[in-house]
């Protein structure tokens, strides 16, 4: 069974890669690590299954993307959080490019990256849970199902990420608001439409999704030790 994951993993990096590539020529990818983590997450143990990620994913991309494209987040999704050291290999564009610093150039002009990102997370983390939520949130942030925002300014702009209200025109911050009461400015305008943003605690990213799903989505984020709550 093993055997035949690792040659499906191995065919999906080869397709992968022959399909368009990153420009690498100005990269240089350099560890800092000195000794990744060997095991893999426990997720199934832990109560962790891939059934949790497409309910998210079809909860908050549901009029996005088709059956299709959610099927791809949720792959992507689990692999990483599964087998961070496969994914970063077949997926290695992806691995990089949903990191935010890619592209960002040091003092000395140079664009370096570690070369194995998720990995990476992985070895630092003190256990599955941190990994399990940044891992969720650099991909759904990556396919603009998650945002960040952590006063009124940034918020108002995060939610310009969001493809589910970047076409919206919201009312402006006020000069006294902060990231909680100007979600809530939001929600209220986001009420007539049916829809909610929820922010994790404590984290400032935010999702919106159906007001009706609302107690659904903050139920399966319980799952990844993450609090959702509406402001």
């Amino acid at each position: 069974m093993k055997r035949t994951l690792l040659v499906t993993y191995i065919l999906s990096a080869f397709t992968y890669f022959a399909f368009g590539q990153m420009d690498y020529s100005n990269v240089e990818f350099r560890s800092y690590i000195y000794k990744y983590k060997e095991v893999d997450p426990r997720t199934s143990e832990l109560g962790i299954e891939k059934e949790l990620l497409e309910e998210i994913v079809g909860l908050l991309g549901k009029d996005i993307y088709s059956k299709e494209e959610q099927e791809e987040i949720v792959y992507k999704t689990w692999l990483a959080m599964a087998k961070p050291r496969v994914f970063d290999y077949v997926y290695k564009d992806f691995s990089v490019s949903s990191n935010k610093n890619w592209g960002s150039e040091n003092a000395n002009g140079e664009i370096v990256l570690e070369p194995n990102p998720y990995l990476t997370d992985w070895t630092v983390s003190d256990d599955e849970y941190p990994y399990f939520q940044l891992a969720l949130n650099k991909i759904l942030e990556h396919f603009q199902l998650m945002t960040y925002g952590d006063d009124a300014e940034s918020v108002a702009s995060s939610f310009n990420d969001l493809l589910i209200t970047k076409e919206f025109d919201f009312e402006a911050p006020k000069d006294d608001d902060w990231a909680y009461s100007y979600i809530e400015t939001v929600n209220s305008e986001l009420e007539d439409k049916g829809l909610v943003a929820l922010v994790t605690k404590g984290y400032y990213n935010i999702v919106v999704c159906d007001i009706n799903s609302k107690e659904q989505i903050t139920e399966l984020f319980e799952k990844f030790r993450w609090e959702l709550v509406q402001p």
